[in-house]
């Protein structure tokens, strides 16, 4: 008696549980299925948007090949063309080198201000530091021909400022302008900087070397007795 008791309390107790697991699938059942179709469709949406992103980088890296070879080639109006349109489309990274691209082709035909809003152009649009920065020296380099040195410093503090090896050749164009327009002080304070920068290149700290030989050494400047001071009393040679 006791068994069969022990087993129709079972056969209850089994039956509630699947009454409420019922219940609950009938009240929630629609919101988990509808969370699971959210997940399959985000799943293949990715994988979408991911053999979209793979595809598109081939393609741009193909048509940035092909706008270099034009380039080796000779065709250099036609590698000019293929640039532009190569940097207001595709991943951002090939739109920043196709940037840069165009603006050297730029400077070499000598439209020095265009190269230089190009340069600008690709620095802001560059995905990471050492992109930007390759943009900012470049652009630091035709700034050197076409602004005064006020605005030029202007533009290479951030990269003096860098940590990275670009901050080197910030500093030497820094120097060699600086010289030219006659702050010879700062020159030779840079110069010597780079001689004493060990993790810089050796050939730029060699070219640092030599251009601070030339500068010289910073005159001597003549000690001035202080205010009230007497200056000292000629010797007894000297009065005679």
């Amino acid at each position: 008696m006791t068994n069969e008791t022990d087993s129709f309390v079972n056969e209850v107790d089994e039956s509630l549980r699947q009454d409420r697991a019922m219940g609950l699938m009938r009240k929630y059942g629609p919101y988990v299925a509808g969370v699971f179709v959210i997940f399959i469709v985000g799943l293949i949406g990715w994988q979408v948007w991911r053999d979209q992103t793979v595809a598109s980088a081939r393609r741009h890296a193909d048509a940035f090949a092909a706008a270099q070879a034009l380039v080796e080639a000779g065709n250099v109006d036609g590698a000019k063309a293929e640039f532009e349109r190569l940097s207001n489309e595709g991943p951002r990274s090939y739109r920043t080198l196709a940037r840069m691209e165009h603006a050297g082709i730029l400077a070499q035909q000598g439209d020095l201000e265009g190269a230089l809003a190009g340069f600008d152009s690709a620095a802001e649009s560059a995905p990471d530091q050492i992109m930007r920065e390759s943009a900012q020296i470049r652009a630091a380099y035709i700034a050197a021909d076409t602004q005064d040195f006020a605005a030029l410093r202007t533009r290479l503090q951030p990269l003096i400022d860098s940590d990275t090896r670009v901050s080197y050749l910030a500093k030497e164009l820094l120097a060699v302008e600086a010289w030219e327009a006659g702050e010879t002080q700062l020159a030779r304070d840079t110069l010597e900087q780079l001689t004493l920068a060990f993790e810089a290149p050796d050939s730029l700290r060699q070219r640092a070397q030599i251009a601070l030989s030339v500068l010289g050494p910073a005159p001597a400047t003549p000690e001035t007795p202080a205010d009230g001071a007497s200056a000292p009393a000629p010797s007894e040679g000297e009065t005679k």
